[in-house]
């Protein structure tokens, strides 16, 4: 399927709102635009092969270059850019003519050609002439810069011809050019403007997600859990929602194989695996309260809202790159010195990701988001793990060193093996801790919110020191038959 159907399909199918369809880029009207710069060019006598044939004998230095001091706003005919996009933009083919006659230069343009072109060169000669003498010939170029780069100059002086003194650039107009980038820039102008909306309103979800995922899952007092109509086991559920989830990322990959955002396939494919997995589980299920099973829904809701946000911005992102590349293909008229002027404009376009564009800004924003203000509010368990024995710091000590927590019969140990360094910074704190070390403001915390975890450490902890003072043989389990 061609990308033009396929575009069009996915905006008229994907169940995008019609105020997203109506900021879209056109990509089929963007086609009939390029399909009138090419007849305008052929009209001139400018078909595809000598425009091939014009750059060809640019690429081997036998038409001059312009001089530094000469504007810039132009398409150039003898190496064809589109640079900077001024308020009075016009793109603009500019010819190497006879300053005299206005005969084209280019020795090898064909008959038919250079008639055509002579023709317009002599009409803007007239123009030009007429305007210098009422005095008003600043009109003409808005933007004066600097046409190569200090390199590009100096290899111009060694490889180009002395310009003869007879010469004089000339420029050509291209309406139908202007009205193409006059249908494209417009469109991004939208595209940006529906991101920033977009990222607002997903940020206002992500702030009442956060608050009702806090309310489900704070830790009940005893005797308190009926009358607040919470459940402290749905805590558990959401760690383990939230674990799934951090384990394949949805939309955005930090790993150094592959970092930045994914693309849409990749994220539709890993958010059906996480939803296959929570039913598979039966977590939703689970939970013991109304308000819990609707946060849930409503974080399963909020992926989809920023997967579909991200299929609609890639899907624009890859459409503006093939109609600049069939732009370019066409006319052989270079668009990327107005690539690098949207990308200035337009930041979040010049990204590299896959993704490409806008949805590469969702998706890493988002995804920090979603970090910081629903996952930080469910506590994971590996925050909480001991360096030494890599089981949660139970009655956790603090060494003043470095912000790990161990736990108290860890660092027993190593202060029996006199091994006096902090196992994760090498200072010497281990000699000297002692009860005062105890962090309680971490302990109360995971007390609170892992009290299955603290029971089952401290039984562990009460075997260790049953071991400590009475030795293997007294911890043995009975004979199973007596």
């Amino acid at each position: 399927m061609k990308f033009g159907h396929e575009y069009e399909t996915a905006l008229a199918n994907d169940g995008f709102p019609q105020e997203w369809v109506a900021k879209a880029i056109e990509y089929k009207n963007l086609k009939k635009a390029i399909k009138k710069v090419h007849r305008e060019l052929e009209a001139l006598g400018l078909d595809q092969q000598t425009l091939v044939g014009i750059n060809e004998l640019v690429l081997h230095g036998a038409t001059p270059a312009p001089l530094k001091d000469e504007p810039k706003d132009y398409f150039a005919g003898t190496r064809p850019v589109l640079a900077s996009i001024p308020e009075e933009f016009c793109p603009q083919l500019r010819i190497l003519v006879d300053s005299k006659t206005g005969t084209p230069l280019d020795a090898k343009l064909a008959p038919d050609t250079r008639k055509s072109l002579q023709k317009l060169a002599q009409h803007d000669q007239v123009v030009g002439h007429r305007q210098e003498r009422i005095g008003n010939q600043a009109h003409l170029h808005a933007v004066r810069e600097q046409v190569t780069s200090p390199d590009e100059d100096e290899s111009s002086r060694d490889h180009s011809p002395v310009r003869d003194a007879d010469a004089k650039w000339v420029t050509v107009p291209l309406a139908s050019a202007k009205d193409f980038f006059e249908m494209l820039e417009p469109k991004l102008m939208e595209l940006d403007s529906l991101r920033g909306a977009e990222q607002l309103n997903l940020e206002e979800e992500i702030l009442d997600l956060g608050g009702a995922v806090e309310n489900v899952v704070q830790p009940v007092r005893e005797g308190y859990e009926a009358k607040r109509g919470m459940s402290y086991r749905d805590l558990y559920f959401w760690r383990e929602m939230f674990r799934l989830y951090l384990e394949t990322p949805i939309f955005y990959s930090e790993t150094e194989a592959r970092r930045g955002a994914l693309t849409y396939k990749e994220a539709r494919s890993n958010l059906e695996d996480y939803d296959k997995k929570l039913r598979e589980t039966g977590l939703m299920d689970k939970m013991k309260t109304p308000q819990a099973r609707l946060a849930a829904q409503q974080f399963l809701d909020l992926n989809l809202h920023i997967l579909s946000i991200m299929h609609f911005q890639e899907m624009n992102s890859r459409a503006m790159t093939k109609i600049l590349k069939k732009f370019n293909k066409r006319t052989h008229i270079e668009g990327n010195q107005f690539v690098s002027n949207l990308a200035v404009k337009y930041p979040a376009i010049s990204t590299k990701s896959a993704a490409g564009g806008f949805a590469d800004s969702i998706a890493r924003d988002m995804y920090a988001e979603i970090g910081s203000k629903v996952l930080s509010v469910v506590p994971q368990l590996d925050d909480w793990i001991c360096p030494v024995c890599y089981g949660m710091a139970w009655r956790p000590v603090n060494l003043g060193c470095c912000r790990s927590v161990f736990c108290i019969s860890c660092v027993i140990q190593l202060q029996d093996k006199h091994l006096n360094k902090c196992p994760m910074c090498n200072a010497e704190t281990v000699k000297q801790a002692n009860g005062s070390h105890i962090d309680f403001d971490t302990m109360d915390f995971l007390e609170k919110y892992f009290p299955m975890e603290v029971k089952k450490r401290q039984k562990e902890n009460e075997k260790q020191m049953l071991v400590r003072t009475y030795g293997e043989e007294f911890v043995k389990p009975s004979c199973s038959v007596m």
